[in-house]
């Protein structure tokens, strides 16, 4: 890379909302600095929203921990004598502010403007300058929401991406797709006479994860809401140490020690990557393995849902892995994990972070809070290809997070597993009868597919809602309980009625199997019977 090109902290290339929901691309340091301005991120992708919002993050906290409300330099660290009450306050302070200090913003920055040139001859911003080693891509191939198909002839690619041709990608966008491609990048083979290891470093750091955030009223809100500034609730974190303050790495598949530090975790360099440019705009890239660390028990990770993983017949402890998403999940179903009913106590960091701001009476127990989930479903099962994109979101009152919800969370936990009874129970015993009955015992006709797509479209929006509405404090569990539990067993019973009638089928057809008649009445009234047994209330 011989001459400098596009600084990414002067020209605009971060899309963003406003309040009035218009797009525009703003550079860095506009978004920092007027994060109160806009509504959201708003490019080609929630994930790439995601990946964005993981380098403002690291940028927010760095300012955060180096920086007072008033811009003046005040580090917070253990030496320094700085404690837990010493970061709440501050905290405090910035979010009455209602925006990051520019004055520190801009020092900041201006301290790093020279790795944050997207081409520059010694430090290209996320890369690794004159990278000798690895795969070549074309331009395509960095845009992330990007499908290839199965036809190995023609290599169709299909793209909701705007803009001109994929070959050629202006700037701006290319900078976007190129903090994508580090943060949900697909499995890379490796090059055997790359410096360093040929050790498989797996996906993106970000495509690893069950990335769960929360949703604020504008940017700087939504900064500040996922800011995590103590570990563990009352920590200090290490010292800051984003990407752009350590020297690159030129090896590949480093394993690295685990960091300390939120803007190093948030900035992991998962690939080692050189953009191609040609008569301003990004042609192609050239990419290798780059730095990881396992992820089992990694909880300095605030972002992620967990689950237990597997462990050796012979271990005496458990291990916790990132929980990720899946399409066929609701983001409701996945409250007993977001809330630890299912984890032993391994709570999302942003979780715990919206309890302790509870306790400091920085969110009442009325304030309604959205945990937004996102995340990645590769296209093949070596994950070598790109397919869906995930983006939920989940709204509850704050009392929930507190310890006063406990009792709460437990009964909607149960709740939720209820919903799921009603799939794996009564609607798969339905749809059997319905295959005996119709189809010769096919499984294979979808009957269930379509009842618990039609039983999930019933109640996806009722139980969000009815989530919404509790008030920890003035509402009554029971009456609550009750409400939910009436809802979701009409909706139940609503989903096969509709099944019969839409199929215009003559409740007289039977069978004769082992020596007894089996009636649609009598395949429903079997249907009831199991609604009884996880509703006994209210049938």
């Amino acid at each position: 890379m011989k001459e400098k090109e596009f600084n990414l902290l002067e020209e605009p290339w971060i899309k963003v909302s406003t309040v009035s929901l218009e797009r525009k691309e703003v550079s860095l340091a506009e978004a920092m600095l007027h994060a109160q301005e806009y509504a959201d991120l708003s490019g080609e992708m929630p994930t790439q929203d995601a990946a964005v919002l993981r380098v403002l993050l690291a940028i927010a906290q760095t300012v955060f921990y180096r920086y007072d409300e008033n811009g003046e330099e005040d580090e917070l660290s253990g030496e320094n004598d700085a404690d837990e009450d010493a970061v709440m306050e501050r905290w405090r302070d910035y979010w009455d502010r209602g925006s990051f200090p520019e004055t520190a913003v801009r020092e900041y920055l201006g301290d790093y403007s020279e790795r944050f040139w997207l081409f520059h001859p010694e430090t290209p911003f996320y890369q690794v300058k004159d990278l000798q080693y690895g795969t070549d891509y074309g331009a395509e191939c960095l845009v992330g929401n990007m499908k290839e198909s199965n036809n190995k002839a023609t290599r169709h690619h299909f793209s909701m991406a705007e803009g001109e041709k994929l070959e050629r990608l202006d700037y701006a966008e290319a900078a976007r797709w190129l903090i994508y491609l580090n943060a949900y990048g697909v499995n890379i083979k490796p090059d055997k006479k790359a410096p360093g290891t040929t050790q498989a470093v797996g996906i993106g750091r970000l495509g690893q994860l069950g990335l769960v955030m929360v949703n604020g009223e504008n940017l700087f809100r939504i900064l500040m809401l996922n800011l995590c500034p103590l570990k563990n609730g009352s920590d200090l974190w290490g010292m800051p140490k984003p990407a752009w303050e350590q020297e690159t790495c030129m090896e590949q598949g480093r394993e690295i020690a685990p960091p300390d530090n939120l803007p190093e975790l948030y900035t992991i360099q998962s690939r080692r990557i050189m953009l191609k440019r040609e008569d301003g705009a990004v042609i192609g890239f050239r990419a290798i393995g780059g730095d990881f660390y396992t992820t089992a028990d990694d909880f300095n990770e605030q972002m992620t849902l967990w689950r237990e993983g597997k462990t050796e017949k012979k271990a005496q402890n458990k291990i916790y892995i990132p929980r990720t998403h899946s399409s066929a999940v609701h983001a409701w179903e996945e409250f007993p994990t977001l809330m630890c009913m299912e984890n032993e106590g391994h709570v999302p960091g942003v979780v715990q972070w919206m309890n302790q701001l509870g306790k400091e009476k920085i969110l009442f127990p009325d304030t309604l809070v959205t945990f937004r989930m996102v995340g990645t479903v590769y296209g093949d099962q070596m994950k070598y290809t790109y397919g869906d994109c995930i983006n939920d979101t989940l709204m509850l009152s704050a009392g929930l997070l507190s310890d006063f919800g406990r009792g709460w969370i437990s009964a909607i936990s149960d709740e939720v597993g209820k919903c799921q009874a009603v799939v794996r129970s009564a609607l798969s015993h339905f749809a059997m009868s319905m295959n005996k009955l119709f189809c010769g015992g096919n499984k294979k006709n979808g009957v269930k597919d379509t009842l618990v797509r039609s039983y999930y479209c019933l109640i996806d929006n009722a139980f969000r809602a009815w989530l919404a509405s509790i008030d920890p404090v003035k509402s009554s569990r029971e009456d609550k309980l009750a409400e939910w539990e009436e809802k979701s067993c009409r909706f139940a019973r609503q989903t096969v009625e509709d099944f019969i009638a839409m199929r215009n089928i003559n409740i007289y057809v039977h069978k004769e199997e082992e020596n007894r008649m089996i009636t649609v009445p009598q395949a429903m009234n079997s249907y009831y019977r199991e609604l009884y047994k996880i509703y006994p209330k209210m049938l």
